[in-house]
């Protein structure tokens, strides 16, 4: 996460309604993706929502043998 803290909202849209926030220090899992917006799980608060993926990126691992 590239900024101090983000906006969880409730749909995969700028204006949707804010359910939470999601800083910096927050553990949290990356559940799927809908565009440029990822839907997380913040392990700290517990609260799921939509992030923008401008700020939130996954890491994909591959084991290629």
């Amino acid at each position: 996460m590239h900024a101090a803290a983000v906006t969880i909202r409730a749909k995969a849209t700028a204006t949707a309604a804010a359910v939470g926030v999601l800083y910096r220090v927050h553990q949290f899992t990356v559940h799927r993706s809908s565009g440029n917006w990822r839907y997380i799980a913040d392990k700290t608060t517990g609260i799921t929502g939509w992030v923008s993926g401008t700020y939130v990126h996954r890491d994909v691992a591959m084991c290629l043998d």
